[in-house]
């Protein structure tokens, strides 16, 4: 029997009972409410660390190229980290929040990353930042540390220097001057035949850039190709390598280089008188005669005579045949195409450096006049001529092997291919990309080498004008080989609506890898410019 004692004790349990239950839920609200506040402080401060990390992530890459650079141009760790806390500064990363390292093999010997073999110009930067927090400040953490790294190359680099030496890079000299005659200012001393001189100086001063090193240590290598005819044995008269494989020895290349000369063809000869004394009977020769106002190309083969057929001697060797004088394809020294061709053949011969920047530097005067000679030729028998590709319709009034025509461009096996079509084909060769080609590579699988191309002089600005009848375009033959030869050799693709070229039509200005060099002082300029664009790139 409940007592009135037992009664108001039962009453005051449940009421304690419904007030615990109510202060269990208060609290279990208050849990919530603070882990809800917890969740969205650590989003807060997750999201200020990858904020911060992204920031950090580029200006370490920046960094790790502007230490490149420095590595580059053979500065120690000291300049490479102070050219990349400069640059982690300029991207706004305060430099009391960060630690910066830089490291090279030369740094760490131990390092598989970065002590390669063959060696390579790798440069690693660390950055280490201290991120602010937000939310968990109320639990004693100011900050907390990420880190980001970059390994920067200054690239290896395989280089190919394509340089002219047809009769034409010693026109500096005046007509009439003796020193145009490359017979005798190649043997000119002090002196030489200009501008080959300023081109050979500005050559030199670009390999120093490039072979900076004794050469059990230079990572680089370099070979010199020049062009001229397409057919001479002889490598100052014809298109050939100058060094028997790639080399890293700057006395080397530089030797090459101070020792090139200008085209010297064979003295000229009249057949009528000189018949018996001459021992080769093809070929082109030079005449500089004093009073020859008009200075030009003249052949073994009496072209400035009046009466062709009447001043050739009816005695051996063999009588070319009649329609022969109008066949000038023995004579033009500017054999691009062939140049291009043998700098795309470097890169396919071992040993072969996957890893290296390939890249290829022309440098011409004039206008893509010659080729190789085709299969069946004979420089000796006039009856295989034409020499090379030249079209097939023999043309006096333009008597190289060229259509008259720049913006044409024919197969090989039209009748109308000519060396410019070549010099174009070769370009696509060297410059394509060897798997999945563009499609205006015309399904050619190239070497995807970088190629920077160079017109000296006026040469290269001439156009249809100068040869009689003036092209309704008129474009200059040269420079417009060249912006084609530039563009292939920017980013692998022909396609002139990707051209950086496209939208300028002063063919005197520099854009994409194209430049102009008015004359040869000018080219020392032009020469820092291709190196400094070489010299670094990014690779992890």
């Amino acid at each position: 029997m409940k007592t009135n004692l037992d009664i108001e004790f039962s009453h005051f349990k449940g009421k304690n009972k419904q007030d615990y239950q109510k202060g269990q839920a208060l609290i279990l609200v208050a849990v919530a409410f603070v882990v809800l506040l917890a969740f969205v402080g650590l989003s807060a401060d997750v999201g200020q660390l990858f904020i911060y990390m992204g920031h950090l992530r580029r200006s370490i890459d920046a960094a790790s190229l502007a230490a490149a650079s420095q590595y580059r141009e053979g500065w120690g760790i000291a300049e490479m980290t102070g050219a990349a806390a400069q640059v982690m500064n300029l991207n706004g990363i305060d430099p009391n929040q960060y630690a910066l390292t830089v490291e090279t093999c030369g740094t760490n010997p131990s390092d598989d990353q970065l002590c390669t073999d063959p060696p390579r110009k790798l440069v690693r930067v660390r950055g280490e930042l201290d991120v602010p927090m937000a939310f968990l400040r109320l639990i004693g953490i100011q900050t907390m540390p990420i880190e980001s790294e970059a390994i920067a190359e200054a690239a290896s680099l395989d280089v190919v220097l394509v340089i002219d030496i047809s009769e034409s890079m010693a026109w500096d000299a005046p007509v009439g001057n003796p020193m145009r005659d490359p017979s005798v200012c190649n043997a000119a001393d002090p002196g030489g035949c200009e501008p080959f001189e300023d081109v050979k100086e500005a050559a030199a001063s670009f390999i120093d850039r490039i072979l900076n090193k004794s050469p059990d240590q230079e990572e680089d290598r370099l070979q010199i190709v020049t062009f001229a005819n397409g057919y001479d044995t002889n490598p100052d008269l014809g298109t050939h390598y100058r060094i028997g494989e790639w080399t890293s020895s700057n006395e080397t290349a530089r030797n090459v280089i101070e020792n090139l000369k200008v085209f010297e063809p064979n003295n000229c000869f009249d057949p009528k008188t000189d018949w018996n004394s001459v021992s080769q009977f093809w070929g082109p020769c030079l005449d500089y005669e004093e009073d020859e106002e008009n200075e030009t190309y003249r052949g073994i083969a009496c072209l400035s005579c009046t009466n062709y057929n009447d001043e050739w001697p009816a005695t051996s060797p063999p009588i070319p045949p009649e329609d022969w004088a109008g066949d000038w394809s023995y004579l033009p020294t500017t054999n691009i195409g062939g140049g291009l061709y043998l700098a795309g053949q470097m890169f396919a011969m071992e040993p072969i450096r996957e890893e290296a920047l390939w890249v290829v530097v022309i440098l011409t005067d004039g206008m893509a006049n010659t080729t190789f000679m085709e299969s069946g030729d004979n420089i000796q028998d006039f009856t295989t001529y034409p020499v090379g590709f030249c079209p097939t319709e023999s043309n006096p009034t333009f008597p190289l092997c060229q259509d008259k025509d720049v913006s044409t461009r024919h197969s090989g096996t039209s009748a109308l291919y000519d060396a410019d079509d070549y010099a174009r084909d070769m370009a696509d060769y060297v410059g394509c990309y060897p798997i999945n080609p563009a499609s205006d590579c015309g399904e050619i699988n190239g070497q995807g080498a970088v190629i920077f191309a160079i017109g000296l002089g006026n040469g290269v600005l001439d156009n249809g004008c100068v040869y009689g009848t003036c092209e309704a375009a008129s474009r200059p033959y040269g420079a417009s080989l060249l912006r084609y030869i530039a563009n292939v050799g920017y980013d692998g693709d022909p396609d002139p609506n990707q051209d950086p070229c496209r939208n300028v039509s002063d063919y005197t200005a520099w854009c994409g890898n194209y430049y102009y060099s008015p004359t040869g002082s000018d080219l020392d300029r032009v020469f820092e410019d291709i190196a400094a664009r070489i010299f670094t790139r990014l690779t992890h």
